[in-house]
């Protein structure tokens, strides 16, 4: 996959216009190709095209229905979708739920671009992300645990294609603007994936990430 074909949806479509141009505006792993917008389950079926659409953005509030129970459908029709939900609410009931029916990830609408950015790399890799701004019970993150990937408690060697070549280049002393430079992305999304490798590995510093890339073979 050279690129991520992607449907946004959403009830607000003056919303749908401005993410669409923040998307334009960020750069991913691999770039970001819209091939459709819709503002209701229906119109979201027929933009899903089996083999045409890798990564659906999805409010939970269409126009027609709660999206949250067409979630378990959008999957059965094509396993290989990834879902990656987009809401002004986020509460943990709704958030667990989204999980539960097989949503990839759950970000509030106050997302900033860096941190969009770690999570489509993320999701695509085959992770579950939840926003920085989003937080659930021990309880509930257990009975999310048989799924992999979940990168709040999960072991923290899980990265991610991104993180492993933000890692290697650190390792090589490179400073973050080096990296943006080198990567093509911002120097904002650069510290993103250095507070997740931090987070991840349980370091507070360059050098613990060095140490620990050593120890434990990750570059």
């Amino acid at each position: 996959m050279d690129e991520i074909r992607y449907v946004a949806a959403d009830d607000h479509r003056l919303f749908l216009r401005g993410f669409r141009l923040l998307l334009d505006r960020i750069r991913t792993a691999k770039p970001l190709v819209c091939v459709g917008e819709a503002s209701t389950t229906q119109e979201v079926l027929r933009r899903i095209q089996p083999g045409e659409v890798d990564l659906l953005f999805l409010d939970l509030n269409l126009a027609d229905i709660d999206a949250t129970q067409l979630i378990p459908k959008f999957k059965e029709l094509h396993p290989g979708l990834r879902i990656l939900c987009i809401s002004m609410y986020t509460d943990a009931k709704l958030v667990r739920e989204a999980l539960k029916k097989g949503a990839d990830g759950f970000l509030s609408k106050n997302v900033d671009l860096p941190e969009l950015e770690v999570a489509i790399d993320s999701v695509m890799e085959g992770e579950i992300v939840l926003g920085k701004d989003i937080s659930l019970s021990a309880a509930a993150l257990r009975q999310l645990a048989p799924r992999p990937g979940i990168n709040r408690f999960n072991a923290p060697f899980q990265l991610t294609r991104r993180e492993r070549e933000i890692l290697d280049l650190v390792v090589k002393g490179k400073s973050n603007k080096d990296i943006a430079a080198l990567l093509f992305i911002s120097r904002d999304t650069v510290s993103a994936h250095r507070k997740s490798l931090m987070r991840k590995l349980n370091v507070r510093n360059a050098s613990g990430l060095i140490r620990v890339a050593y120890d434990f073979n990750l570059i």
